[in-house]
């Protein structure tokens, strides 16, 4: 009988998929993971930290002050998350079911059992994994007086990892056996991203009597994708001693690289004591290949590749076999209040409308966040954050980071619904950060 923890080995090849074909990534610039602070703070210009301008394209010109002539990050951000879907104990279950099909005496409470799971797997099973990283450096913002303006460069990279479950009906043979064509459908991405922006005060309007400034921003992203999804059908698994290499050779096989890029623009409005924006993101909606599944199937001589070939054209009406992922442009409003000396921040941000990303979970996110911003080195920097998914999960989130020593940054981030894995209660969404950054 096949011993292996199939979605454990899923799990830990995650890291490791990510890092394949050949290249490696919401705010305004794509994002897999939100990076750094923002992952507490939303997206929203925050004067603390440099990686605002991966947001809103306007606030390059609002990180330097007028005599600075650069700011960046040192290694700005490191982080990784992951987020389930509402079903308990979801590998454990799989691995049940994988045993059972290869099980010849299967009882019929077992039976009845695995046909009332399946539906429910099909319904909500998914693990998604994330990565993003930022090149050392990097965000970096210099100002010209050429250009009038403040000019910053970016690059990141990301990947992203889901596994998600295609239910379909259990059939029991004379002899007491059972099969099913139900399948795991795994998709993954890397993402490397390149940006270039600039931002500039365009106005000094006096609103109610109160001077303002409005400043203006538009960002460049060149987008290097590599793209692989398939099917893995639980009958092949029986015959396979490793899933984990079935999953690679499908990716090294069937990876798509695109490159494509996307523009940005944004507005800041800023008043003496907050500011308020908007962020049109990826305004010309940039496309992304998949490479296809199950086409010439009978051309596949490996048994358990061609098995799942067949599998993924059972789901053909319920999944794409050729898809083309796209960037949906996305608008964005912050806003944010401050005191006098800027210590305490009050922000908040939403999306206007929902969005895809490039494995197809939906997101419209809003969000708030409090901030205290200490003079010292000695005295740390405090964060606290609420999100929520208005659409796909509806999850709402909530987070937490520091700022030690004025340099170093860790924020976490769960989510208030939880699930069971192996008896434990777990956040259904968990997130973490650490960066270093230069101190204004």
């Amino acid at each position: 009988m096949y011993k292996n923890k199939t979605l454990s080995k899923l799990a830990c090849l995650s890291v490791g998929l990510i890092g394949l074909g050949g290249s490696t990534a919401s705010m305004a610039s794509y994002q897999i993971h939100s990076p750094g602070p923002l992952l507490t703070l939303g997206k929203v210009t925050s004067p603390s930290s440099i990686l605002s301008v991966t947001g809103n394209p306007a606030g390059g010109e609002l990180l330097l002050h007028k005599d600075e002539s650069f700011r960046m990050g040192y290694f700005s951000s490191l982080g990784v998350d992951a987020e389930s879907g509402d079903v308990d104990n979801f590998i454990d279950d799989v691995d049940e079911l994988v045993d059972g099909l290869n099980n010849d005496d299967l009882s019929p409470d077992e039976l009845i059992r695995f046909q009332k799971l399946l539906p429910i797997l099909g319904e909500d099973a998914r693990v998604t994994v994330g990565l993003g990283v930022h090149a050392p450096l990097a965000p970096f913002a210099i100002r010209s007086d050429w250009l009038g303006g403040v000019v910053t460069f970016d690059l990141q990279a990301a990947g992203i990892f889901d596994t998600s479950f295609l239910d379909a009906p259990i059939i029991v043979s004379n002899t007491g056996s059972i099969s099913t064509d139900s399948s795991l459908y795994v998709k993954g991405g890397t993402l490397l991203t390149g940006s270039v922006g600039y931002s500039r005060e365009v106005w000094q309007p006096t609103l109610f009597d109160v001077d303002s400034k409005l400043y203006a921003g538009f960002q460049a992203n060149v987008y290097r994708a590599s793209l692989n999804k398939q099917i893995i059908a639980l009958e092949s698994i029986l015959d396979d001693e490793d899933v984990g290499d079935v999953i690679r050779d499908e990716f090294d096989e069937n990876t798509v690289d695109t490159t494509q890029v996307g523009l940005d623009f944004g507005l800041i409005l800023v008043l003496p004591y907050g500011q308020v924006g908007i962020t049109f993101a990826n305004i010309n909606e940039p496309e992304f290949d998949y490479g296809d599944i199950g086409t010439n199937c009978s051309e596949i001589t490996d048994i358990s590749r061609q098995t799942n070939c067949f599998a993924a054209q059972t789901f053909s009406n319920e999944i794409d076999l050729s898809e083309t992922a796209v960037m949906e442009a996305k608008t964005t409003v912050e806003g944010a209040f401050y005191t006098r000396n800027k210590h305490w921040l009050l922000s908040g941000a939403a999306d206007l409308n929902s969005t895809f990303d490039l494995v197809g979970r939906e997101s419209q996110y809003i969000s708030a966040s409090a901030s205290y911003f200490s003079d010292s080195y000695l005295v740390p920097n405090v964060r606290l954050g609420l999100s929520q998914n208005l659409s796909g999960s509806e999850l709402t989130t909530v987070a937490v980071g520091t700022t030690l020593f004025g340099v170093f940054n860790m924020d976490l981030s769960a989510s208030l619904d939880q699930i069971e894995v192996d008896g434990n209660k777990v956040p259904r969404h968990f997130g973490l950060n650490i960066g270093i950054s230069e101190k204004f």
